[in-house]
Formats: C-alpha cells, structure tokens, sequence
C-alpha cells in the first residue's frame, strides 16, 4: 500500500500532481482527484493506482474530444475519428462518445438539422449533396433521410433561381448551347435536382434577352481558333472540320455557316 502525501497546483487549470509515500507517482485532472479522493492521507494499492491511471487516461481523451467537439459542431463518427487519429483504443474512444452524448454535446441529430437548415439558407448544395455531406461525417442514414424532410422542393426552385442566372454569367465565354450545359452539370454536383435545374434555366431564359451579339462574338473567338488549326486544309475538308469543331462546342450550325461564309 501506498500513501498520498503530496498535492500541488500545476500551471495548467484543473491539473494536479499527486506524490506516494513523498515521490512523484502521477497527474491527475481535476476530476479524477476528487472522484479518488487523491487528498493527503489516502492510502492506494496496485490495482487502485492502475485503476486511477486508466480513469486518467480516459480523462484525458475526454477533454480533449470536449474541446474538439466544443470548437464547432461535430458529429459523433467526426470525435471517434479524431480520438482514433491521437492513440486512442476503441474501448476508450467509445466511453467518451457516450459522456459526450449524454452530456448533450454531441447529438447527431441536431447536426443533421442544423446542416440541412443551413444548406438551404446558403443555397449551394442540392438535397442529394447535403445527403452526400452528413454521410461523410458519419451520420446515419435513417436521421439523414428525417432531416431532409424540412428540404423541399420549393426550397430548391428558390435556390435554384438565385443560381442558375450567376453560372450562366459565368459561363457566357461558351456558346449558349454549352453555357447551359455546364450550368446544369455544375449543378448536379451539387446534388439538385436533374429537372428543376432544366426547369429553372428555361424559365430564366425566357425572362431575360437572349444576346445574339455575345453569341457571335464568342463563336467569332472559337471559329478563328479552330479555322488556325485546320489552316492546313482547304475547301470542304476545312470547312467540315471546323463545323465539327464548332458542333462539338454547341455552335448552331447555321450560325457556322454564315461565319465560314463572311470568312470567305
């Protein structure tokens, strides 16, 4: 047996010092020494002091996973992956996830809510990519599914109508053809929804004046390009070959037409 006869205030907040039998044994948090009763007097065996070691240790886990998941929500997966990243053993880094439910701090399902509630509001990610998002962080699929019942389909025109306009703008160095298309696939990365995104540039389209100079202009610029390419060509092969090139880029080919002829 062993008798605690030393303990000292460390520097950092809520860390002690205990000594045995007047030497150095170990450091304890805060909350381990009061949990043991690690005051002056105590006596410890072997077992008690393995014992104290390994509350200790878990302790420590604790904290650091408080701190982690205290910085900025998190999810229950997120704390196991970071405490598996620092050593820890699964026996462990299971018994802190629990405290850290039970004390409220992690709570998967209130992340979910939160995610989708900001996914709408910031108006970037479609409902599949919100989807594909707290399933990275480890959410279950049964509390995904619930919490994307509060992302409707009203919430994605709305979205998508404040989009589509910017990533066309975007995209007005291409042919309108093509403008579109990358329009549309940008937006399916994003996990929205195939026919709303087709729905969403239709309508803007017919609110706003399609610019047939901007057209002309940018078939000019890809026309002039491919027409140096194919210099080397002549007659119906370079012509062919240009049209192609242009097709390929989403050229209306009447358009390509009246290019080669104004070229002529």
């Amino acid at each position: 047996m062993q008798t605690v006869t030393k303990v000292t205030r460390q520097r950092r907040k809520g860390r002690y010092n205990v000594y045995l039998d007047d030497e150095y044994a170990f450091a304890v948090d805060e909350k381990i020494l009061i949990s043991y009763n690690l005051f002056k007097g105590t006596t410890l065996d072997e077992t008690a002091i393995d014992e104290i070691k390994t509350a200790e240790f878990s302790q420590k886990a604790y904290t650091k996973a408080l701190l982690y998941a205290t910085s900025q929500m998190r999810t229950s997966q997120q704390v196991s992956r970071k405490l598996k990243d620092q050593g820890y053993d699964w026996v462990i880094i299971k018994d802190v996830v629990q405290r850290l439910q039970n004390d409220h701090v992690l709570d998967d399902e209130t992340y979910a809510e939160t995610y989708v509630d900001q996914a709408k509001s910031a108006g970037k990610l479609g409902p599949r990519g919100v989807k594909f998002k707290l399933q990275q962080a480890g959410i279950d699929q049964f509390v995904i599914e619930d919490a994307l019942v509060a992302y409707t389909i009203d919430d994605q025109i709305d979205a998508l109508a404040e989009r589509v306009g910017s990533l066309l703008e975007k995209n007005a160095r291409h042919s309108k053809f093509l403008a579109e298309q990358k329009t549309q696939q940008k937006l399916l990365q994003q996990g929205f929804d195939q026919h709303l995104i087709q729905q969403a540039i239709s309508e803007y389209r017919e609110n706003e004046a399609f610019d047939t100079d901007q057209e002309w202009e940018n078939l000019d610029r890809d026309a002039t390009i491919a027409a140096d390419r194919y210099a080397s060509f002549t007659g119906w092969e370079f012509k062919t070959k240009v049209k192609a090139a242009m097709y390929r880029k989403g050229y209306n080919l009447n358009l390509v037409d009246q290019w080669l002829k104004q070229r002529d």
